[in-house]
């Protein structure tokens, strides 16, 4: 095999490594993030269990100097979309990599967490999480489709025998 051909293969490798490892869907606005996590989720649709807390984070570079962060988190339900509030409203005091001002090219991390009511309807929503700058514009999106679960199922297939 040349010298090229291998280079072209050891490519193709770390590409798709790279892409199992940001396993999201890109939004039509701001700039995708390098990760993104919800909860223990490693597949899509995330299972969400209605009634407990639920934690993620966000891992992204960006290209110029952020000041401020605003964390902004929507559920599309039949496309409907529905503000859903988080946690954290000050995105740099839920930096755990960097902190503000972040300087262009660095790399940092947004961490939050929210409640997931007992009482939200058993839907599958897409839910769209959002950095925004000073002036409210989004920088940092993506998208992961989710499935709103009972907390009885999560806990009976969590406690199933695996024989």
């Amino acid at each position: 095999m040349s010298a090229f051909a291998s280079a072209a293969v050891v490519w193709l490798l770390a590409l798709v490594s790279i892409a199992s490892a940001t396993d999201f869907q890109k939004c039509k606005i701001g700039t995708p993030p390098l990760n993104t996590t919800l909860g223990n989720c490693d597949k899509y649709p995330c299972n969400l269990v209605r009634g407990t807390n639920i934690s993620g984070g966000v891992d992204f570079v960006y290209a110029k100097d952020l000041t401020v962060l605003k964390p902004e988190l929507t559920v599309f339900v039949s496309g409907l979309p529905l503000k859903w509030p988080i946690n954290q409203k000050d995105g740099c005091a839920s930096l755990t990599l960097n902190k503000c001002p972040i300087k262009a090219g660095t790399r940092a991390r947004f961490e939050y967490s929210l409640f997931l009511g007992p009482r939200t309807p058993l839907v599958q929503p897409l839910i769209r999480f959002e950095l925004k700058n000073a002036r409210g514009e989004t920088i940092i999106c993506s998208e992961i489709p989710a499935k709103i679960i009972p907390k009885k199922k999560f806990q009976l297939k969590m406690f199933e025998s695996s024989d």
